[in-house]
């Protein structure tokens, strides 16, 4: 099931922020998504996600039911520690998969145990991350997803998005320089 885009246009107000988008996304496959700030790579995702409805155009095969999205903002749950608001998303089991990514990801065993208000950004961003990830679904939107990570860090993400690459559709939003990420990675500018 591949993911179709068909003159998607969006303005705010008199601003044209997407004029006649078209792009065919491979079934599986990583594309990173790059730009200026404020030409709509947040919003594109958005309207893939149907998290917004007013725009013109039409997206097949997108849609809540098929993206698991990581926001910029972390969106957890005040009162869930680490480990289980990266496991809220999904059946039993995932909180074996998500104590594994996060520890992966540079998590400490009593970091599992810490409420959102004890993490630091960049540790509330990798359970968004692993949130995200969990979620079974034929699309993965990841937005910024290393804004706020070392570049250990970061390397070891990238390594987690490849190879859910090879599962399903990644779309990643950037402002990072992409180039050398992945030979089989795909880069819109828009």
């Amino acid at each position: 099931m591949s993911l179709k885009l068909n003159n998607v246009s969006k303005n705010f107000d008199e601003r044209i922020i997407l004029n006649n988008f078209s792009h065919v996304f491979d079934e599986k496959g990583l594309y990173f998504i790059t730009g200026e700030s404020g030409v709509g790579k947040t919003t594109l995702l958005r309207i893939i996600a149907d998290l917004d409805k007013e725009y013109k155009g039409t997206v097949e095969n997108g849609g809540i039911a098929n993206v698991s999205f990581m926001f910029q903002e972390y969106r957890l749950f005040p009162t869930l520690n680490a480990l289980k608001n990266a496991a809220v998303a999904e059946k039993s089991g995932s909180a074996i998969a998500a104590r594994q990514l996060l520890l992966r990801l540079g998590f400490k065993e009593d970091d599992l145990k810490k409420r959102p208000s004890e993490l630091s950004g960049g540790m509330k961003q990798r359970v968004a991350f692993v949130r995200a990830v969990l979620k079974e679904s034929p699309i993965l939107i990841l937005d910024e997803p290393t804004k706020e990570l070392d570049a250990d860090t970061v390397r070891i993400m990238m390594d987690i998005i490849k190879e859910e690459a090879e599962k399903r559709l990644v779309i990643a939003v950037t402002h990072d320089d992409v180039s050398g990420v992945s030979e089989k990675s795909k880069i819109l500018h828009l």
